[in-house]
């Protein structure tokens, strides 16, 4: 692949997430103490570019925000993790995207309240060609406004390829499958492909979608672990899940696909790749939020190794999300 600019850009509008963090939901008309919060930014494509770029890729976001304090904020949290933002735009008087996510404890489970933002929408004439084939990766979550099949043919034509983030399956994406190379989908996805086109396997769905253009295509099982397809014989592969004391699992997957756009641009195999995501992955779950628990390529490193995570680069970025970007 031809030298570029950059490794990664990231096609998506930032979230400001507030993550609350209870033993249980109350009953109505009950006031009951959180263990925690934080504000952290958040959306899935977002989410992932900043993972790719605390491992070290060189990395871009492109999309829109509102240009209230949430969008400011989200400025603040790509810069302090190496994301450039020169393309992503703040619309004035408009409000960003805004989630609440409630980490319940005694049930490990979690629930999203969210708000979209009333900013505009990111159009052709925004787009700058030069800057969008200056990337190896193009990272999307759908395929929805004329300007994601735009920057997708731009890729193409400048030798680099396009991932996407497919969380639930819907027209935009399986009548697309032609534009995509590196296809990783949720289970929630693959539960709804079975429902629309009767029940298969994660393999056999695997190989439906890779023989409809994808190179690369693995569903994520959450605690079981991830199986796939590769390559022009379509190899198979499976893995376990990684078992740590999980804390919050939102934004695991999210933080998988900008761990393996990492790991593939390294030149490793499917497989390598796809345990060095889930090492990620499963270190993120050990805190609170989607981006607090992001490891450098050292804690990942060693975990992969011998199992340990090294908590001294987790505490100071829990330190730091927890005083919030709002100050940038």
């Amino acid at each position: 692949m031809n030298e570029k600019k950059l490794d990664m850009l990231g096609f998506g509008n930032p979230f400001q997430d507030l993550i609350v963090e209870l033993d249980k939901l109350p009953p109505t008309n009950v006031n009951i103490r959180m263990r925690n919060y934080c504000f952290q930014g958040g959306g899935n494509v977002p989410t992932a570019t900043v993972a790719a770029g605390v491992l070290g890729l060189r990395c871009a976001i492109m999309g829109v925000a509102g240009g209230d304090m949430f969008g400011h904020a989200s400025l603040g949290d790509f810069a302090y993790n190496h994301v450039d933002t020169s393309h992503l735009l703040l619309d004035p008087g408009k409000r960003t995207d805004f989630c609440v996510c409630v980490s319940e404890r005694e049930i490990n489970g979690k629930e999203f309240i969210s708000k979209p933002g009333d900013y505009r929408a990111l159009e052709i004439a925004d787009l700058d060609e030069a800057f969008i084939k200056s990337a190896k990766i193009l990272h999307i979550g759908d395929m929805l406004t004329p300007a994601k099949f735009q920057a997708a043919d731009w890729i193409h034509e400048a030798g680099g390829k396009v991932s996407i983030d497919a969380a639930y399956y819907r027209p935009d994406i399986y009548e697309n499958y032609r534009y995509l190379d590196i296809f990783i989908a949720s289970e929630t996805y693959y539960n709804s492909m079975c429902e629309a086109l009767g029940n298969m396997t994660c393999e056999e769905a695997a190989r439906y979608i890779h023989a409809r253009g994808p190179e690369i295509v693995i569903f994520t099982l959450g605690e079981n672990g991830c199986e796939g397809v590769y390559g022009a014989d379509a190899a198979y592969f499976q893995l376990p899940a990684f078992k740590v004391d999980a804390i919050d699992s939102t934004g695991a997957g999210d933080v998988f696909h900008g761990a393996f756009n990492y790991a593939y641009l390294q030149g490793w195999d499917v497989p390598r790749c796809a345990r060095f995501s889930s090492g990620v992955s499963a270190i993120k779950c050990t805190q609170l939020g989607g981006r607090a628990g992001i490891p450098n390529l050292a804690t990942v490193t060693r975990f992969l190794e011998d199992g340990v995570i090294e908590r001294e680069w987790l505490d100071e970025r829990l330190k730091r999300y927890r005083q919030g970007f709002f100050d940038m």
